[in-house]
């Protein structure tokens, strides 16, 4: 048995301009700004320039640490996973031509593809494959994919074959194996000054924060990928900066257009702007565990007190879509479609605070735009809607640079921003489920993890469907996470950039826009 997910026709929601719906529910824009037609035949050459969002001086080429989008984008420039997942969110063939699962889930075996080299011409194998993984699940890995491998008992090799099997079952398994961490190196593989991967591209220079450069791997072994040359990737932080790179020709592509550039550069019609809605959350996380945020009243009354409107109408200008305080989509098949969106209700808020035994309540909300482009503006716009309510929130902007590594997970309240894992089980897993590495609500509830544990080997897409709809009921009632907004993921390229499209994984085409795009 090969699961794949259900077709699925997502109902219209708020955002400026009409977006299609394609297979599979994910929605997708297509280009706005200037016209541009796709050459016919793609071609080789040229230095494909990105200017990426992310990056910080520790960041490591190791996949067991990879934290962020403009890793996963180095890491699909070097290396290949057994699974790719493509703009549907759908698994296809990698490394591994074809895989099977058993009718529990509990056990799967992925084929390997033959005949494929490293960059350092040994071959991969199915012991390399065994090995990668193997790490991600290891007593002392703190990888963010132990989390969707929570359960998985065993990964061995088998001749060609890579065999994993899973105590309770886990129908994502195939979708799970194209996840951005799970690249495949050669086995003992240690030295992390470089990368030996079987990528399109092959590590020139790796400077942390600063630059990343590769050159074409002449034996890659897909034929219709990896067209440019060569690769640079500049890490600019700051949007402002990011724009002038693309506008100046200092770069070619760019992700995270900033919502208050993205109609300058569209006026100068001469760049693509690639636009998808689903493949990201905002919200404001409240630690459970501390007072007064482990009384479910008071996060009752946060989220109340949230004008989600406003919010995307004067911060994301209209790109995106309202949250409800839950992690799944209105794109995702598996959206719970009845359940009633929060509405901002100043009467409410305060009637959940008398429920906690309060008239008022004083709170420290803590945001720098590290966490996201804007993040500060949302806080403040809180504070203003919460004043309403009975909540005094005071707004405490901290350092950009040591937001991720000092505040996140560590101040009682504070702004996040996540990308949308493929699947609902696989989000809920990595920062949902009591044990995930990434709860940064640190919450807890009976129901919903024995809920996350049917759900995953639940193979029948109408009962999965069921469970799913409790969970997000679960989170959206009691969760720590205050979900306001689905932006959307504004990605820019120059015009002489071919083959850029919307994609439901990730921005940057799933992070794989280096062996996906051609120069025309």
């Amino acid at each position: 048995m090969t699961t794949r997910r259900n077709g699925f026709h997502a109902p219209p929601f708020t955002r400026r301009g009409a977006l299609g719906v394609l297979g599979g529910g994910v929605l997708a824009a297509g280009t706005l700004g200037a016209s541009f037609a796709h050459a016919q035949t793609p071609q080789r050459g040229g230095t494909l320039r990105i200017g990426e969002a992310e990056g910080g001086t520790s960041d490591s080429l190791d996949p067991t640490t990879y934290f962020s989008y403009h890793m996963y984008t180095v890491g699909y420039t070097l290396g290949n996973t057994l699974v790719e997942l493509d703009a549907n969110k759908q698994p296809i063939p990698e490394l591994a031509e074809s895989w099977e699962g058993s009718k529990d889930a509990k056990r799967w075996v992925f084929k390997m593809r033959k005949g494929v080299e490293f960059h350092n011409g040994k071959t991969v194998t199915a012991a390399d494959a065994v090995w990668s993984l193997n790490r991600h699940i290891a007593p002392d890995s703190k990888s963010a994919a132990k989390g969707f491998l929570e359960g998985v008992s065993s990964i061995r090799a088998d001749g060609d074959n890579v065999i994993i099997e899973h105590e309770t079952g886990d129908a994502d398994i195939p979708i799970i194996m194209g996840q951005f961490h799970l690249l495949i190196l050669p086995e003992g593989h240690d030295d992390w000054t470089g990368f030996v991967g079987s990528g399109a591209y092959v590590l020139d220079r790796f400077e942390p924060g600063v630059q990343f450069t590769a050159t074409r791997n002449p034996n890659y072994w897909k034929p219709d990928r990896g067209w440019v040359d060569s690769v640079e990737m500049l890490f600019i932080l700051d949007p402002t900066a990011r724009a002038s790179a693309l506008m100046t020709g200092e770069v070619d592509v760019i992700d995270r257009t900033d919502n208050m550039i993205v109609d300058r550069i569209k006026a100068m019609n001469k760049f693509q702007i690639v636009e998808s809605v689903g493949t990201a959350f905002h919200e404001s996380v409240m630690d459970t565990r501390a007072a007064p945020f482990d009384d479910a009243n008071v996060r009752e009354a946060i989220k109340y007190a949230i004008n989600r409107d406003e919010l995307l109408e004067k911060i994301y200008r209209g790109y995106g879509a309202v949250g409800n305080d839950h992690p799944v989509p209105p794109t995702d098949p598996f959206y719970n479609s009845e359940l009633p969106q929060r509405p901002y209700d100043p009467d409410k808020a305060r009637w959940h605070l008398k429920e906690a035994g309060l008239d008022s309540l004083d709170i420290t909300l803590s945001a720098a735009d590290g966490a996201y482009a804007g993040a500060v503006d949302v806080a403040v716009l809180m504070q203003a809607s919460a004043a309403q309510t009975g909540l005094n929130i005071n707004v405490d902007r901290v350092p950009n640079d040591s937001y991720w590594s000092d505040v996140w997970m560590k101040k009682p309240y504070c702004m996040s921003a996540w990308g949308v894992r493929p699947t609902p089980g696989m989000m809920f897993s990595v920062a949902f489920a009591e044990n995930a590495p990434w709860n940064e609500a640190y919450w807890s509830n009976d129901r919903f993890n024995e809920l996350l544990v049917a759900g995953k080997a639940e193979t029948d897409f109408d009962k999965r469907k069921e469970i799913y709809w409790e969970m997000q009921e679960i989170v959206h009632r009691d969760g720590g996470n205050a979900l306001f907004a689905f932006p959307a993921e504004l990605d820019s390229y120059a015009l002489n950039v071919q083959g850029a499209t919307t994609d439901a994984v990730a921005r940057l085409m799933g992070c794989r826009v280096s062996e996906r795009v051609w120069f025309a």
